[in-house]
């Protein structure tokens, strides 16, 4: 199965139970851990298990089973790409060539962000974030940029609005589902779209010695063709600080 028509299988995957799926031995108390929605490792690494984060950061130069022919925006150039590292430099610039590739390539650099990420990460000397669950009530807290909009107007009023600070003031949602501590959907009150979320990574993603986690979203209308999927670093810094953003891919406009 190539790249591509792997996304199709997107769906299946997000229904897997979300284990513990690999550490970095460390003599820190917090390793660095990845879970089964980081599901880059099944498509690139050939079933071949993935150890540790030289195995994940290997994955960046593994070629996918198909090209994407791509076209920098801003330069006009037009190439073919088949592996993450030769995308990541200038990856907010890049769009297919076919219009129709662009959601299964979206989803596929997300993951390259993701792998990245991970490879990259630290052991943890502390973390605030031990009962981290996602359920009913982690709209209450969680930042307001995790509220998913079509319309950039809707967002940029909820991002210049100071007095809105939550993802469940930005834009009521209601839990549907979860499986496990590290899987939720949440739909919005009016019906019109879900959320996906998992827990992908945990480890210090921005190197300040506590830890963060790494959340995968995928966001869909109902009754519509319209699939997006979005990246969160997010992290807590004492015990009685909220739930903050470190990162987010690609950065709401």
């Amino acid at each position: 199965m190539n790249v591509k028509n792997s996304v199709l299988m997107f769906g299946i995957l997000l229904m897997m139970g979300c284990t513990l799926k690999g550490t970095l031995p460390s003599a820190d108390v917090y390793p660095v851990q990845w879970f089964p929605g980081f599901v880059m490792a099944e498509q690139l690494a050939k079933k071949v298990p993935v150890h540790n984060q030289q195995d994940i950061e290997a994955l960046l130069d593994k070629s996918w089973d198909e090209p994407f022919k791509l076209i920098n925006l801003q330069t006009q150039e037009v190439f073919s790409a088949d592996h993450c590292r030769q995308v990541l430099p200038t990856i907010t610039q890049l769009e297919t060539y076919k219009p129709f590739e662009f959601p299964p390539f979206r989803y596929l650099i997300t993951m390259c962000v993701a792998t990245q990420t991970i490879s990259n990460a630290r052991p943890a000397q502390y973390s605030f974030l031990f009962d981290f669950k996602l359920d009913a009530n982690f709209p209450l807290y969680a930042p307001k940029n995790l509220a998913f909009f079509t319309s950039s107007s809707e967002w940029r009023d909820v991002a210049q609005n100071k007095t809105i600070v939550s993802w469940n003031q930005a834009k009521s949602v209601k839990l549907v589902s979860t499986d496990g501590n590290y899987q939720a959907k949440y739909q919005t009150m009016t019906g019109s779209s879900y959320q996906k979320l998992l827990l992908i990574a945990r480890g210090d993603f921005n190197r300040d010695n506590i830890e963060d986690i790494l959340l995968f979203a995928q966001n869909n209308v109902i009754g519509g063709s319209y699939v997006a999927y979005r990246l969160f670093w997010l992290t807590k810094t004492n015990e009685n600080s909220p739930l903050t953003l470190i990162r987010e891919y690609p950065v709401s406009d």
